[in-house]
């Protein structure tokens, strides 16, 4: 009787170890799920440096030649313009309970000016608390690096080291509950960074060297592994003093 090939067992999927990740892990815009671009990120934290709670329910003016002189960079009027009418549609969905993510708005309407280089900004109010949480966080004396630093992707890690620095390390994320948390991997499930290797060295590394060279913050990854695969990353924090920085030239156009 002919013997069959031998086959190759079907190579396992890796899946991740049994743990209870902890519950500190709090339900705020750092851990969010939404994938602005660094300009709308920008706008966002600029906004809560002039948000007050007492008038947050009515308009908020931001104003270009603020915003300019805080990123220490000339910003063209249209282009933000344009960057912020798109908040307002732009999805975000943050972690509620057991661990269920619902949907939250956090723009009503954003009204441009450009003969004076306005912009007046309505929020939805149920998002308010949200925001003013976010507005401590992150210093006034911080907000010039944090505009200055180059990614989107550096960016949301600096503001998520901002909400643990005093703990001194970050909650521990899984590789694909943090890659959602960037917006590297949508609602379908399609994934923007394919393979760990580039997701460490294009997200990862840059983020922790420019966080390190330019903000009040020193920062690790501390990774773990499960056999050969990287499955939960911490971030390690420790304050730092604030480099000096320089006006970047040029403009958004």
């Amino acid at each position: 009787m002919p013997r069959h090939p031998l086959r190759r067992p079907a190579a396992r999927r890796a899946t991740a170890p049994p743990r209870v990740l902890p519950t500190t892990w709090l339900p705020d815009l750092t851990t969010a799920r939404f994938a602005y671009t660094g300009l709308q990120l920008d706008l966002l934290f600029y906004l809560l440096s002039i948000l007050e709670e007492a008038t947050a329910a009515r308009s908020v003016e931001l104003w270009l030649s603020g915003f300019s002189a805080a990123a220490g960079k000339k910003h063209n009027y249209s282009y933000v313009a344009a960057a912020a009418a798109e908040l307002v549609a732009q999805p975000l969905t943050i972690r509620g309970k057991q661990d269920q993510y619902q949907p939250l708005r956090l723009f009503d309407r954003i009204r441009s000016v450009p003969g004076q280089g306005l912009l007046q900004i309505k929020l939805v109010r149920t998002g308010i608390p949200y925001l003013l949480e976010l507005r401590g966080l992150i210093p006034a004396t911080s907000l010039r690096a944090f505009l200055q630093l180059p990614s989107k992707h550096t960016k949301r890690i600096y503001a998520l080291c901002c909400r643990y620095k005093a703990k001194g390390r970050t909650p521990t994320f899984t590789v694909t509950d943090f890659k959602q948390m960037l917006g590297l991997i949508d609602e379908q499930g399609h994934e923007k960074q394919q393979g760990f290797t580039s997701f460490r060295k294009h997200v990862l590394e840059a983020a922790i060297e420019q966080i390190n060279a330019t903000t009040d913050l020193r920062i690790a990854c501390q990774m773990e592994k499960h056999g050969r695969t990287v499955f939960y990353l911490t971030f390690m924090i420790k304050p730092q003093a604030l480099p000096v920085l320089l006006p970047i030239a040029g403009t958004d156009a």
